[in-house]
């Protein structure tokens, strides 16, 4: 599950430093995901969200958190057991204040989606240059695709 995570961060990340709109379609490979994409028009300190439902769901929930240092300025979670229809969308405004070099806002968004639960994690990196030094092994999988393995923190 850390590796799908951690593949599905590395895929989503894109330096920015202006506004500049970012969009992570659902991927069509890999482990079952809730049928969804978000987009980002990333600003100094603020994001403007939308989150697209590709297939109708019931239990919806949609939250936000910050990584490398990220801070969310305002409510994690932004929407709590929602029923929603195929092709609806809901923007969010976030305010956050950004990590030291580069960090990241994440966006998780969960429910049942044809009867099974589904989840999609979409990152947005903000600002540029390193970010945290993090331990892990770089590897590959059985497709070819690099990842870097890093442990869980107690």
């Amino acid at each position: 599950m850390h590796l799908r995570v951690l593949a599905t961060l590395a895929l989503a990340l894109t330096a920015c430093t202006h506004a500049e709109a970012v969009t992570a379609p659902v991927p069509s490979r890999g482990k079952p995901m809730a049928p969804v994409a978000v987009s980002a028009k990333l600003g100094p300190g603020t994001a403007h969200l939308v989150v697209t439902f590709e297939g109708a769901a019931e239990g919806a929930s949609v939250a936000v958190s910050g990584v490398d240092g990220l801070v969310v300025d305002g409510p994690l979670t932004l929407v709590t057991e929602a029923t929603v229809a195929k092709g609806e969308a809901r923007a969010f405004d976030v305010k956050f204040t950004p990590g030291a070099g580069r960090s990241q806002l994440a966006v998780t968004v969960t429910g049942r989606f044809a009867g099974a639960h589904r989840a999609r994690v979409v990152a947005f990196t903000v600002g540029e240059g390193a970010g945290p030094e993090d331990p892990g092994v770089v590897t590959t999988t059985d497709d070819g695709q690099r990842v870097r393995v890093v442990p869980v923190s107690p």
